[in-house]
């Protein structure tokens, strides 16, 4: 936008050739600039059999989102792939869940961000590429502590740059997608320390020569990324998680150069010392390092605190607490629910809308409203 301040853009007069130019600027941003609200879903394996897609969408509609952030995988697909070791979700059958998602939004002019996880995948794609997983000190794959069953990626192999672009290009070709989105890539807070083929030949974990060349890795997979996003149409791009609290393991600076969106998963205090202006701070680093890019911060309608579960909701002031730290830091509020009812949602989500969308400015709240048939674990 062309420099001026309050008072002299007060001075031009309505119908002038500058103040045109002015909003004509605005609308000359990306559409990721301009939302103002945003929902997510995050599936569950039981959604394809239990979720009404339609109501979801009306859902959507209701709260006046802008866009949708809807699972094209975790660790499991919601749709039918092709690309091997890439393993469908038990109940879904022949549907195309994440199609049909994307259908029902895209009618009711919502954009879409697919959603996917590259950190684990399963027995049978660690059975056939070895290379692919993190191994520790004694060379064993690193299982996931909460499920056994599945095992730990290494961002430094044909994983990242095989499998993931696979999977991308898959999406590209099926849907209407606006963007692509990773969650759990870049690792947020700590480096991994794997001992793989690829990993036993990099500077030691914890020294400036291995955060180099973690750096490097992430720029290029970035690039990658966000290049084969643009394979769809020019105005796609690709973003990923960037913080979780001020702290990240990436460099921001570089990071803010490339990427479009900033996505803080930052999503409330856990019962410790953590001050109320921890998220406030966060933003201030993305306004460091974003020059008026897009940058939200996510809150959880779960409980953060003691009682760390995402069955439970946390208390309505706190949650507005956040919001309003992360609005006067000048991120995007982002509002994630996890839910197994919809009267719950609405309770969690709805009257914090409410609450805070009277205003005209950027900050309303993105309502992430997820509908869960039993405790599965959210992909």
């Amino acid at each position: 936008m062309t420099g001026i301040n309050r008072r002299e853009f007060l001075a031009v007069p309505v119908g002038s050739s500058l103040a045109g130019s002015l909003f004509a600027s605005e609308g000359d941003v990306g559409w990721q600039r301009r939302i103002r609200r945003l929902g997510q879903l995050n599936m569950t394996e039981h959604d394809p059999v239990e979720m009404n897609v339609e109501e979801w969408a009306d859902y959507w509609a209701s709260l006046k989102v802008d866009a949708v952030q809807v699972s094209v995988t975790g660790i499991l697909a919601f749709y039918q792939t092709k690309v091997p070791f890439h393993r469908k979700g038990k109940y879904l059958g022949e549907r195309d869940f994440f199609g049909e998602c994307c259908t029902a939004a895209k009618k009711r002019g919502l954009r879409v961000v697919g959603r996917m996880s590259p950190d684990l995948n399963w027995a049978e794609a660690l059975q056939a590429h070895p290379e692919w997983f993190q191994r520790d000190g004694e060379g064993r794959p690193v299982a996931l502590s909460e499920d056994p069953r599945l095992f730990r990626t290494c961002m430094f192999t044909g994983y990242m740059t095989e499998y993931m672009p696979a999977i991308m290009r898959e999406v590209n070709s099926l849907y209407d997608v606006d963007a692509l989105f990773t969650n759990a890539w870049p690792p947020l807070g700590r480096l991994p320390d794997c001992h793989c083929s690829v990993c036993k030949d990099l500077p030691k974990v914890g020294t400036i020569d291995y955060w180099d060349r973690f750096n490097q890795r992430t720029t290029y997979l970035w690039k990658l990324y966000d290049g084969i996003a643009k394979e769809k149409r020019p105005a796609n791009f690709y973003f990923a998680n960037l913080g979780g609290g001020i702290r990240s393991s990436a460099n921001l600076v570089a990071l803010g150069e490339l990427c479009e969106w900033f996505q803080c998963d930052n999503q409330g205090r856990g019962g410790d010392d953590t001050p109320i202006w921890a998220c406030a701070s966060q933003g201030r680093v993305c306004r460091a390092v974003q020059e008026g890019k897009m940058a939200t911060n996510v809150t959880g309608a779960w409980s953060t605190g003691p009682v760390r579960w995402r069955y439970v909701a946390k208390s309505e002031l706190e949650q507005r607490m956040w919001f309003n730290e992360t609005v006067a830091s000048g991120m995007v509020p982002y509002h994630h629910v996890i839910a197994p009812r919809k009267a719950w949602v609405r309770i969690a989500g709805c009257s914090n809308l409410r609450a805070s969308s009277s205003s005209g400015q950027r900050g309303t709240i993105r309502i992430s409203g997820t509908r869960t048939a039993s405790p599965t674990l959210a992909l």
